[in-house]
């Protein structure tokens, strides 16, 4: 019998036994759509942790900020003077992998706006710390080299920040607002970054801040060159150990030995993420793994009734010259068209129920429809007769005709 005729006789058994069909496809369709929605969960899980990471900064990035000294070093503490402008400069001539350079200050200066007032961090930042951290603009502009160089006292505020000072038909761009007592005239405003994990926003850090050129913080904030932090983004991952290594270099040199100073990169987080993504995956290897289990146990004990109701059809089918290869190749083909069957439907519902969770869920949470996730659903189907349908298909095939003919 070829593979079409096995196929055909399948879905006429499927027919003739509709409520045991039904139930063997109901844990086919079970293992099925509980795969495919858990991979969905994942892949959103997944999508919203890398996003995340992309949005600060990828793990391309450095960033150097002061640390304690060791207490061998604390007498000569003193040397360093932490740091500054100057290792920037030298930065920008030493280290050609850093493709962007970004110094930083950071502050809680005191923001009014009429009768609004309030502590609002507030960042000192060059343009290259917008590419870095990937802030966009949504109103207004970005600051441009010549803010930089005249220390101007311009602000970009967050979105959070915009909602706290201005009233929401209000456009606040051109208006000017207090920082410490100093006016400083808005030219622009933050776009709102959104990216949940159950109720909690990851990205709202972004929303809820404020930022003024880090020359201006300097100058007119501050009134100090040191840095809060320095946030450097090699050319490429391939780039970064020895990126890390000339950025050592130059702080050792500017610090004259001390080590106030430490250099984190996003490469650690990328390993977490890389190590529970693969725990994650083993997880699901085992969820699939029962689920394969439950469904061949229920094609199965289907095929295994089928087959001891047609003992003298195999019997006639062998007399009339099938081999018992045949017949083995006949039950493994009703097998799989049987847990293909259900594994349609176990994608259609997979894709119904992601589809209802991604309307009521906040989208960081909802489950992804993934094409990776439909074929592993229907490789799984396919497996799952395959494995079932083997032990009756040689049951059938070992069946002696004579036997077989004489079976009432």
């Amino acid at each position: 019998m070829n593979l079409f005729g096995g196929i055909l006789n399948g879905l006429g058994e499927l027919w003739a036994h509709k409520l045991r069909s039904a139930l063997t496809i109901c844990c086919v369709l079970l293992g099925v759509a509980s795969m495919v929605v858990t991979t969905g969960f994942m892949d959103g899980l997944f999508a919203v942790w890398g996003q995340s990471l992309e949005e600060q900064g990828g793990p391309e990035k450095i960033t150097g900020s002061p640390s304690a000294v060791e207490e061998r070093q604390e007498p000569f503490a003193q040397l360093s003077r932490g740091f500054r402008f100057d290792d920037v400069r030298l930065i920008r001539r030493l280290v050609p992998e850093a493709r962007y350079i970004a110094p930083e200050i950071e502050g809680n200066p005191r923001i009014n706006h009429g009768r609004k007032r309030g502590l609002v961090r507030t960042q000192g930042v060059t343009n290259d710390s917008f590419v870095i951290n990937r802030y966009e603009v949504a109103q207004g502009r970005a600051f441009n080299d010549l803010d930089l160089l005249d220390r101007a006292s311009v602000i970009i505020l967050g979105s959070e920040i915009r909602k706290r000072f201005f009233d929401e038909t209000e456009n606040p761009i051109g208006q000017f607002i207090d920082l410490d007592n100093k006016p400083f005239r808005v030219i622009g405003v933050m776009r709102a970054y959104e990216r949940f994990y159950g109720k909690y926003n990851v990205l709202n850090w972004k929303n809820d801040i404020a930022f003024i050129p880090v020359t201006t913080m300097a100058a007119k904030v501050q009134r100090s060159d040191r840095l809060s932090y320095l946030n450097v983004k090699a050319g490429d991952i391939t780039a970064l150990p020895d990126t890390i290594d000339a950025l050592e270099n130059v702080f050792r040199h500017q610090h004259r030995g001390i080590v106030d100073y430490k250099a984190k990169t996003n490469e650690q987080a990328l390993a977490s993420y890389t190590q529970t993504k693969s725990a994650f995956v083993i997880g699901g290897g085992a969820i699939a793994g029962v689920s394969l289990l439950v469904s061949g146990i229920g094609i199965m004990n289907l095929m295994l009734a089928s087959i001891n109701e047609r003992v003298r059809e195999i019997g006639i089918r062998k007399a009339l010259g099938a081999t018992p290869a045949n017949i083995f190749s006949q039950f493994v083909t009703e097998a799989v068209t049987l847990s293909l069957v259900g594994g349609v439907f176990g994608v259609l519902a997979a894709s119904g129920l992601i589809k209802g969770l991604q309307a009521v869920l906040p989208p960081g949470n909802a489950p992804l429809l993934s094409p990776t996730a439909f074929v592993v659903g229907f490789g799984f189907s396919v497996v799952a007769g395959v494995v079932a349908g083997v032990y009756p298909a040689i049951q059938a095939a070992k069946l002696d005709p004579i036997d077989a003919l004489r079976y009432e």
